[in-house]
């Protein structure tokens, strides 16, 4: 009897874990203009409740979720958005004062670093597309 109750809760785990409604979401992020990898920051999937991100690494690739440990994307309708796209230096001022001032350089459009309503949109759907690959305008000129 030990061994029957065992051997179900074993299986009820395994079916758990296996049934889980999230949803592991991968991707690259690359520049319109010429392929190149988008290699900072990260991608953001938002909802009004939650966010979840995945870091890009050198080639541009990131990855949302984790389904071996249940802790993916739940399905549902997600805004999309980079953020550490804005690199920020401290520069010393003019003189021995020890002050310094603030560099930013934004390096990618402004759209794509905020969530926006009309901005990118991902649908994650628990037997759709695991795949979100988008590509990204450089900031423009001054």
């Amino acid at each position: 009897m030990k061994n029957t109750y065992f051997i179900s809760l074993i299986l009820l785990l395994i079916l758990s874990v296996g049934c889980s409604k999230n949803v592991k979401i991968t991707g690259h992020v690359t520049f319109a203009d010429n392929g190149e990898p988008v290699n900072f920051g990260a991608v953001c999937f938002e909802t009004a409740e939650n966010t979840f991100y995945g870091t890009l690494d050198q080639n541009g690739f990131y990855a949302v979720g984790d389904t071996h440990d249940g802790a993916g994307i739940p399905p549902g309708n997600y805004q999309v958005w980079l953020s550490g796209t804005v690199l920020t230096e401290d520069i010393p001022s003019k003189g021995n004062d020890g002050l310094f001032n603030t560099k930013e350089t934004v390096r990618v459009h402004p759209k794509y670093t905020l969530p926006n309503p009309d901005g990118l949109k991902f649908e994650v759907k628990r037997n759709g597309a695991k795949t979100f690959d988008f590509t990204a305008e450089r900031p423009p000129k001054k």
